[in-house]
């Protein structure tokens, strides 16, 4: 089977790692320079799926890649409020720096026998109907068997889809987070704070969210919002930061560029004939804090043992990747996706309300509403109902994260274009986009 990946994302590496070294002819097209690849800063994921898929045990990775990230604090929109997580020492999360992970990847795709062609433009896909047969490259038609879609959020070849196949195009007003992260200096000696990860919703009243992490070595501040930021603006919001953070530098030592984040449910439907979707381009992340580095690997692993299994490209076949991972992982996921509209689609004394009065709670931000007991219920309702109007507007978006995470779960067993499509359509109605409410 020859299979073509539109760009050297995780989840696509991984995939190309493993369709070739049982035999597939794997080329992976990425419009970037090799040493132009990876973001300049750190993401959290699990080692051990990295390890699983490098044939290695997680304790051997270097040492100066990595390292623990502490408790966090959501701070509330006023700043008077912080909900914090607290992790025990056998859950301490850990971070790595996103270059070498991606530089092991590649090495391990190359050394498996996939060929990749950086440089190179992928436009869009080339289609015979619903069916994917290659894609359009530096404007030539290359054929395909399989096209693995790993060309980001605005991925061209998911943009450019005949409708007819079903696939959701382009992301909505809310569904990504324009972001600018960078680390800066400190200036010494500083007293270290006692949660040393602060998230801030609806930072400065607008609609995203802030983070401010306080390493021993340097502080990584990110700031996000619906719609794009200029230059200006991120530097405004850094020198706020630096006011109220006074031990922050000016000084940038990684990062420092723009970068889009997915924070939605996943794709419903991902795979049409000849074509499936992993990682950012199949919106495969937490929509809550747009971590999906270990969402988007394991995605890699599943699409590859579908085909290697089945032995075909057809939807049919691919569905079953599909139905699988909103089962393993996209339906947990879409719990998510709810509260973080409601929280974002409300104005910001509503969300000062919730955190003051105790009706979001750690669990709720952390595992996005996953605690449905009716014991939670009734207390959020007893200190909600001071402020109706609010306190059912977020409860509706934890109900229907609630929902959504049931319709991913119960995805149909065999593919039908029928039953799918009005699977699909019922996934849509349950997650509506965010607001311009402010």
């Amino acid at each position: 089977m020859r299979v073509l990946i539109a760009g050297a994302g995780h989840g696509g590496l991984v995939a190309a790692a493993m369709l070739a070294g049982v035999g597939h002819t794997v080329t992976v097209f990425e419009k970037k320079e090799r040493r132009a690849l990876g973001h300049d800063w750190e993401d959290r994921f699990t080692f051990s799926i990295l390890a699983d898929v490098l044939g290695m045990q997680a304790a051997d990775l270097p040492a100066d890649i990595w390292r623990y990230r502490g408790d966090c604090a959501f701070v509330s929109p006023s700043g008077g409020t912080r909900v914090v997580v607290h992790y025990p020492p056998e859950q301490r999360q850990k971070i790595m720096w996103r270059k070498p992970l991606l530089r092991m990847l590649l090495e391990n795709a190359e050394m498996c026998g996939a060929q990749l062609r950086f440089g190179t433009t992928v436009h869009s896909p080339v289609t015979e109907g619903t069916r994917v047969a290659g894609l359009v490259v530096d404007g030539e038609a290359v054929p395909a068997d399989l096209v693995i879609d790993a060309a980001g959020v605005f991925s061209p070849v998911r943009a450019n889809l005949p409708p007819e196949c079903g696939i959701e195009r382009m992301p909505r007003r809310g569904d990504v987070f324009y972001a600018c992260r960078a680390y800066f200096d400190l200036h010494t000696p500083f007293e270290k704070p006692d949660v040393p990860f602060e998230v801030y919703l609806r930072h400065e009243g607008e609609q995203g969210l802030s983070w401010f992490c306080t390493h021993p070595d340097c502080a990584d501040v990110l700031v996000g919002r619906v719609d794009p930021l200029t230059r200006e603006e991120t530097d405004a919001l850094f020198a706020r930061f630096r006011a109220s953070h006074p031990w922050m530098g000016e000084t940038v030592l990684h990062g420092g560029q723009f970068g889009v984040i997915p924070v939605r449910r996943p794709l419903a439907r991902m795979v049409t004939d000849g074509y499936a979707a992993v990682g950012d381009s199949a919106f495969m992340t937490t929509p809550m804090n747009g971590m999906g580095l270990d969402l988007s690997m394991q995605a890699g692993r599943l699409l590859a043992k579908t085909v290697i299994e089945t032995g075909s490209a057809d939807v049919s076949s691919l569905w079953q990747y599909n139905r699988m991972y909103h089962v393993l992982y996209g339906a947990e996921t879409a719990k998510n996706d709810g509260l973080k509209n409601a929280l974002l689609s409300m104005p910001r004394e509503g969300v000062d309300f919730l955190f003051e009065g105790g009706v979001i709670a750690a669990g709720d931000l952390s595992g996005a509403g996953r605690d449905m007991r009716v014991g939670t219920l009734l207390h959020k309702f007893a200190r909600g109902m001071r402020r109706p109007a609010w306190f059912f507007a977020v409860l509706g978006g934890i109900v229907r994260g609630a929902r959504s995470a049931k319709l991913y779960q119960a995805a149909p067993k065999d593919y039908s274009p029928d039953a799918v499509r009005q699977w699909s359509e019922r996934i849509a109605r349950s997650s509506p986009a965010i607001s311009d409410r402010t």
